[in-house]
């Protein structure tokens, strides 16, 4: 599939605003079925644009954790403890 750069623009702002991908593929206005089989293939260039915007919305969350963490408050500190456990399972079992 190939897209135009405005339309890789609009998915990465997409998966920023986590824009599910059935839907991304719908407002494209692309193929949904082979927009999500693109979507799971390795390099391909749907899948660097989604979760590139999907990523960049996950550091400025995961930032945003840690700051409120380190400033006192608990609720981020707990959520901040259960993404520090999830990680380490990623590492142990990479």
């Amino acid at each position: 599939m190939n897209l135009t750069k405005e339309q890789r623009e609009q998915l990465e702002q997409m998966g920023y605003t986590l824009i599910p991908p059935q839907l991304a593929a719908i407002n494209l206005e692309v193929d949904e079925l082979e927009f999500l089989m693109e979507l799971k293939t390795v390099g391909s260039e749907v899948r660097q644009a989604y979760y590139r915007g999907y990523l960049r919305q996950l550091v400025e969350t995961r930032q945003a954790i840690v700051k409120a963490a380190h400033n006192g408050s608990n609720p981020a500190q707990v959520e901040l403890l259960k993404l520090i456990n999830r990680m380490q399972q990623a590492i142990d079992h990479a």
